[in-house]
């Protein structure tokens, strides 16, 4: 039996691969998606230990903008190490400067030349290299609030912050993996993490003092947001080559992740000046805790990881992971420096959980439809 050219094109296995970048398969989709989050689970519980190294260093020192710095020069340090060593890496952060230099508003045709933008992304922008300095604000915010509030009740107040400016984030295409648009159940996490700093602060309605302090870590947790949306563009573009299909993922996290510090380090340093000129040289005491030193190697983690998987799992949903891990180590940081939460915190992070639970469960029902 002679079978027609339609039919003999049917019975052919098709030879269209996915986009690149992107996982085949539904299956290899949600385990590349499941790894991305329990990475970013991690890199939370990193988070939480951090914010407490970070916050016992701001109070020892009695200066919050010089812990921050210190801080940040000593993860600058690390990366400046690990990006010497790398060669791939060093390519990275040469496609970033060919990228950012092609993608100025007067730049020629030959610059656009030499970077062609990843698919997607296109070219970087100045504003989508600085978000370093928000990861400052961050850290200061710990340095500052956290000897205060604790850990727990530090975490909710960046929560709220976080996970509200990471809705937007993702509608505006600020990180790598494009729009997302505004569901009702992407809708109801930050609404649930809103209601818990209103519940977990409800005790203190009345104290401008206690409320003035919540409202640093709130403030930066609106910017972390936008920190890791912008950090997963630069890694991104670190990670492909303009020209042809190789992609390095790793060098790229390591090279997003050193301009990140970079750019918080030089925005630390000017504050710390201007904090210098008005109010004078600080007069401190160094502790001698080693492990006060550690929040630049924690945060290196923690900055790592986010850039490195939020093209897979977006900025909401990484900010709701990032945040399910703070808010278990956070807790189990103030139980064990034998403190006890009090009722209002703990139902302002079981309001925070549910805040996280509601996005995924509802992004995997509408997968599953």
């Amino acid at each position: 039996m002679t079978t027609t050219a339609s039919e003999r094109s049917a019975a052919r296995p098709s030879t269209t691969r996915p986009p690149a970048g992107r996982p085949s398969g539904t299956g290899s989709s949600d385990r590349v998606r499941a790894a991305g989050v329990a990475a970013a689970v991690g890199a939370g519980l990193v988070s939480a230990v951090q914010s407490r190294v970070n916050g016992s260093f701001g109070a020892a020192l009695g200066n919050g903008f010089l812990a921050a710095t210190i801080n940040f020069a000593s993860a600058l340090a690390i990366l400046a190490l690990l990006v010497g060593c790398s060669p791939r890496a060093r390519t990275g952060l040469g496609r970033v400067k060919d990228s950012l230099w092609a993608g100025r508003a007067r730049a020629t045709d030959a610059d656009r030349a030499v970077h062609r933008g990843v698919p997607g992304i296109g070219r970087l922008r100045w504003f989508q290299v600085v978000g370093g300095a928000a990861g400052g604000l961050f850290v200061t915010a710990q340095g500052v609030t956290v000897g205060s509030l604790g850990v727990a009740l530090f975490v909710v107040a960046v929560t709220a912050g976080q996970s509200v400016s990471s809705l937007f984030c993702d509608l505006l295409g600020f990180a790598p993996g494009g729009r997302r648009a505004i569901t009702v159940g992407r809708a109801v996490g930050p609404a649930l993490a809103v209601a818990a700093v209103v519940v977990s602060q409800w005790p203190n309605l009345g104290s401008s003092e206690h409320l003035g302090l919540v409202a640093l870590p709130l403030v930066a947790g609106v910017f972390v947001a936008a920190q890791h949306a912008v950090n997963g563009r630069v890694e991104t573009t670190a990670s492909h080559a303009p020209f042809g299909d190789r992609v390095d993922r790793g060098a790229g996290a390591l090279a997003a992740t050193f301009v990140n510090f970079l750019v918080g380090t030089l925005a630390l340093l000017v504050v710390l000046t201007v904090s210098a000129l008005v109010q004078g040289l600080p007069d401190v005491a160094f502790p001698g805790e080693w492990w006060m030193y550690t929040g630049g190697a924690l945060g290196v983690v923690f900055i790592g990881t986010a850039a490195a998987v939020v093209h897979r799992i977006g900025a909401l949903l990484l900010a709701l992971s990032l945040i399910a891990g703070q808010i278990t180590g956070a807790l189990l940081l103030d139980l064990a420096a034998g403190g006890t939460p009090a009722v209002s915190t703990l139902a302002g992070v079981a309001l925070t959980l549910a805040a996280i639970a509601v996005p995924v469960l509802t992004s995997r029902s509408r997968r599953g439809a």
